[in-house]
């Protein structure tokens, strides 16, 4: 591994620590606030788990981008024809499944969502999960015979 790749696996690690500590301080904080009456407990676990996504996604954006910084062509290259082809590979067996979900048979599938809820908004937080799933199943099947059909030349 090259040492531009080494220095960001290192601050990788050290912002996930940090992200940790910040997300369990803000836990203890919302809970003994909470505790003792002085926020309202629903609401202020809307905003920490809303704080946590926010920066989870974030963070996860700016490491993806300091790695196809870091990473030499070929590797830039065999991540963007996975997430073309295999992840619009993946999109599409998803996308089959969603039209198959118009047809009036469809009235008679049962699936539990989330923690077995039955809420609508546990069905299109199952169904884009299954969605990105797909996707990083192609994904994965791809950047794999990308790398797989270059190392035998």
């Amino acid at each position: 591994m090259s040492k531009k790749l080494n220095g960001l696996l290192l601050r990788t690690l050290v912002g996930a620590g940090i992200f940790m500590v910040v997300v369990f301080a803000a836990a203890v904080a919302v809970g003994w606030l909470a505790g003792h009456g002085t926020i309202d407990k629903d609401h202020a676990l809307v905003w920490l788990v809303a704080f946590i996504a926010v920066a989870a996604m974030v963070g996860a954006m700016v490491i993806s981008v300091a790695w196809m910084r870091a990473i030499d062509e070929a590797a830039r290259e065999a991540h963007k024809a996975a997430w073309f082809w295999g992840g619009c590979g993946g999109m599409s067996v998803g996308g089959i499944l969603l039209i198959m979900t118009s047809l009036p048979q469809s009235a008679e599938w049962s699936f539990a969502a989330f923690n077995g809820r039955t809420d609508p908004a546990a069905y299109a937080a199952t169904g884009a999960f299954g969605m990105m799933m797909l996707m990083v199943v192609g994904y994965t099947v791809v950047w794999a015979w990308w790398w797989l059909t270059r190392m035998r030349d």
